[in-house]
């Protein structure tokens, strides 16, 4: 099959998926509503994607199979093993992540005016990458200026409690506890669900142009899903839905 239909096929699947009722984990609390439903639906990109649950804690349910796969993405993806591993990977999104970088190249490229921008453009003109991620770092660092990848960063903290809880190297107490100041952090930086897809697809080609030249339309899709599926997580639960303190 041609790489084209390949990636058809697939984006057709994972909407199919994306719209049906996903199973929740034995035993497991469901949210559907409230603050913790709503922290939950910041993982709704990544959890779509790997074709998990979004309405509980632990993304899958546990099985010898679901855990050993979900060990080897943490081991594969972040380099954690353990615990001390995870607490090692959430501080290090706490103090910065890839927001630090984004914000400080962001800063220099929107410093420029538009001959020094376009003649920086013009020097990497072989690296066609690069290009294409400065001109996005650019125009969303003046968009979001100092709250650029905080949807990135902090969607993806949330879903590693989320894997630490499921693994057992977080408590549920000790989850929550991460995850709704989190959760906060990341109401408090945006004004919309659209605002904070926009900004975790951005951090996403950031992080790895290979990566969304692989599979990015499949994450662009489940972001179109999200904001116009009356079945979404992200439509049924507003923005500014009450978190808490």
């Amino acid at each position: 099959m041609a790489a084209g239909r390949l990636m058809n096929a697939r984006t057709i699947v994972l909407a199919v998926l994306v719209a049906m009722p996903l199973a929740a984990a034995a035993k497991d609390p469901v949210y559907t509503t409230g603050p913790r439903a709503w922290a939950l639906a910041t993982t709704a990109m990544l959890t779509y994607y790997n074709r998990e649950a979004i309405d509980v804690l632990a993304p899958d349910v546990k099985t010898d199979t679901s855990v050993a796969m979900t060990r080897r993405v943490l081991h594969d993806w972040w380099g954690i093993d353990n615990r001390q591993d995870l607490i090692r990977a959430l501080e290090f999104l706490e103090r910065g992540g890839h927001r630090v970088d984004f914000q400080r190249m962001g800063q220099s490229l929107a410093s420029m005016n538009e001959a020094t921008f376009k003649a920086t453009l013009a020097a990497e003109r072989s690296h066609s990458r690069r290009v294409r991620v400065m001109k996005l770092t650019r125009e969303h660092f003046r968009a979001c200026r100092g709250n650029s990848l905080v949807a990135w960063d902090y969607g993806r903290y949330i879903m590693l409690c989320r894997w630490g809880y499921m693994l057992g190297f977080l408590t549920e107490d000790e989850a929550w506890r991460r995850i709704m100041p989190a959760a906060r952090t990341i109401q408090g930086s945006f004004r919309s669900w659209i605002q904070f897809g926009d900004d975790y697809l951005v951090g996403r080609e950031f992080w790895s142009s290979d990566e969304m030249d692989r599979n990015g339309k499949v994450y662009r899709d489940i972001g179109k899903w999200l904001r116009n599926a009356p079945r979404s997580p992200w439509r049924r639960l507003p923005w500014r839905t009450d978190l808490g303190s």
